[in-house]
């Protein structure tokens, strides 16, 4: 029950549990899709993020996965990513990024509701970061587990104007093997935004997203996010 009251109310199960810094920051992202025949994609991204007061670089990220689609409702990929962090402290001077690599298995299954098509997304991804030494400025060669996380995402896509489509999404990421036992209820995201065609086979979105994240020592970051991310597909 704990999962559930997490999943729809984030912010009250944090009240009575460490503090909350409050946090804003844009995310841009591009994902190219290739079609190789009528069960097989495959897609790649790559993602930048920012804080913004202080304007100040946080994430790279880039991410590769092959698609098998069965049927019209379920999708099966795997793939893998790799991610560029740097210090979640926009006002630390050490902004060192340090290499996360996380695989990962995703299970898609889609449906529709009146006008309404719902997507439930189910992934689980294993997370590898690279070791630094003691004053975290710089890297070394050996490359440490972190945890597992799961995560499940459900997204409803809905007639807007004309062409355009509202998107909204809620998606809950929990920590499995984490050095902290205590923090297991990692994120919790939500998202309400548009969904834009420039062209047949190019897409804009735009959002709010907002994401609430336990750290492992127990206190809680909550992020407003400005969301831009560009659908591309090519034959």
């Amino acid at each position: 029950m704990k999962y559930v009251f997490f999943f729809l109310f984030p912010v009250f199960a944090a009240q009575s549990q460490g503090l909350i810094e409050h946090q804003s920051q844009v995310w841009y992202g591009y994902y190219l899709t290739h079609s190789l025949n009528a069960k097989w994609y495959v897609q790649g991204e790559a993602h930048t993020r920012h804080f913004i007061d202080p304007l100040v670089h946080h994430q790279n990220a880039f991410r590769a996965h092959v698609h098998h689609t069965i049927g019209d409702n379920w999708d099966l990929s795997a793939g893998a990513a790799l991610f560029l962090n740097t210090p979640n402290d926009p006002r630390t001077a050490n902004r060192l990024a340090i290499p996360e690599y996380r695989p990962h298995l995703d299970i898609v299954y889609k449906h529709r509701w009146s006008k309404v098509r719902l997507d439930h997304r189910f992934r689980s991804e294993m997370r590898f970061n690279r070791v630094t030494n003691a004053t975290r400025t710089e890297l070394t060669d050996d490359i440490n587990f972190s945890n597992y996380r799961l995560r499940y995402r459900i997204q409803a896509l809905f007639p807007f104007i004309k062409r355009i489509q509202g998107k909204v999404n809620t998606e809950i990421l929990l920590n499995a093997a984490q050095e902290n036992p205590a923090n297991e209820l990692d994120q919790h995201r939500m998202f309400a935004g548009v969904s834009i065609p420039l062209r047949d086979n190019l897409t804009v979105d735009v959002g709010y997203l907002h994401a609430f994240q336990q750290r492992p020592n127990l206190n809680y970051y909550d992020r407003s996010i400005l969301s831009i991310m560009v659908y591309h597909r090519i034959p």
